[in-house]
């Protein structure tokens, strides 16, 4: 069954970006199975923007196109609240199948940030939590008039059913996916020189205890640290590190794929602190390049993670543990081999092609169900009025 289908993006039209890379990839793909799919960014919607009340404004600007044109809308998390709102204005004969997709659930993302802020004792600003008590109802009116929701591990499953915005057969667990090229032959016999971290320098990616931890290291190793994709300057980076270790520490903000396979390559092992994710791809390509991880349970690595298995997993806002985990991956060559070994073979489970089918086949059958139920229904009311 051919559709037109359209992937609604609140990420900006960036290549480098995991989210935007991920929608465009998913569209080709689909178009290669016989869909008609157009993908709408932020600067489809508006030439002029006020980032802070994206979530308020692009969701209303979007409900005005003409949507019924395509058979599925999938809107990228709080993009489809307004259209929802308003679907019931809509002719029967044409409403669109909808699906709310997640790529990191909000509130998650929130609670988050607000331990964090304990830790820290600091406060988030009202605006900033009032904006986001308004999202999550705007959220939860989305989902709960969606025809399925997609989410990235089970985690967020776990809240969209405890929560009550989804019963629990519309809402589908569907991983991201890696390229082939990522993986890469490893040598795991010499000690480690070059741990790499791969994310934007965001509290949130749990920056405070990679810098606590590089610390200690640097003070008992010569071990060195690239910070890549971090989307802030370099000097913003260095300016968390102290100065007697900043000359260890490399930074790249921006890397295309061929540069991010370079580091990976060059790195002898990956560690990724987060404290909030939905399903990285920097951890799953960190793993298919065999390198041995150190990461915490946040997201989908609480599904594809397992502790002295694929992994050493480590507490949430725990630098100790970090430094812990590098030496004893620094100490021991066959236990970097086997994880390394053991997380490739995890990530080999995650292929494109694989989950691209998946998404596909999901897709697919979220349409058949409610356009059929959707027809019947019509028939039904036609029956009736006759």
């Amino acid at each position: 069954m051919s559709l037109r289908i359209l992937l609604c993006t609140h990420s900006p039209a960036d290549g480098r970006t995991a989210v935007y890379r991920s929608q465009t990839t998913r569209a080709e793909y689909l178009r290669q199975q016989g869909h008609q799919v157009d993908v709408l960014t932020p600067a489809d919607l508006m030439s002029i923007r006020l980032p802070r009340l994206d979530p308020f404004l692009l969701p209303v600007v979007l409900a005005c196109r003409r949507l019924t044109r395509y058979d599925v809308v999938i809107f990228h998390s709080y993009l489809g609240w307004a259209f929802h709102a308003l679907r019931f204005c809509l002719d029967p004969s044409k409403r669109v199948v909808t699906i709310t997709a997640f790529h990191g659930l909000e509130p998650l993302y929130l609670t988050a940030l607000l331990k964090e802020a304990e830790r820290t004792a600091q406060r988030l600003s009202w605006r900033f939590r009032l904006m986001h008590a308004a999202l999550g109802v705007l959220l939860k009116l989305s989902c709960r008039r969606s025809a399925a929701i997609f989410c990235l591990n089970s985690l967020e499953a776990d809240y969209l059913i405890r929560h009550r915005w989804a019963n629990p057969e519309r809402i589908h667990q569907i991983a991201n996916g890696v390229e082939p090229e990522c993986f890469v032959d490893r040598d795991y016999t010499a000690s480690p020189k070059r741990i790499l971290f791969i994310g934007q320098w965001l509290a949130a990616k749990g920056t405070r205890y990679l810098v606590d931890a590089f610390i200690e290291l640097a003070a008992a190793t010569d071990i060195e640290l690239a910070c890549v994709g971090t989307r802030a300057p370099s000097e913003t980076v260095l300016a968390s590190f102290p100065p007697h270790v900043r000359t260890r520490v490399t930074v790249i903000p921006d890397v295309d794929r061929g540069e991010l396979q370079d580091q990976l390559s060059k790195a002898d092992l990956f560690v990724f602190p987060s404290l909030s994710e939905g399903f990285s791809f920097a951890l799953l390509e960190a793993m298919a390049a065999g390198l041995p991880i150190i990461a915490t349970p946040a997201g989908a690595a609480v599904d594809i993670l397992i502790d002295g298995s694929n992994a050493l997993v480590v507490p949430f806002a725990d630098a100790i543990s970090i430094v812990a985990a590098v030496q004893r991956f620094c100490t021991d060559g066959p236990l970097r081999e086997r994880l390394g070994t053991a997380a490739r073979g995890a990530a080999a489970r995650c292929m494109f092609a694989s989950t691209a089918a998946d998404f596909n086949a999901v897709l697919s059958g979220v349409a058949n169900r409610h356009q059929t139920r959707h027809v019947s229904s019509i028939r039904a009311g036609e029956d009736v009025i006759s």
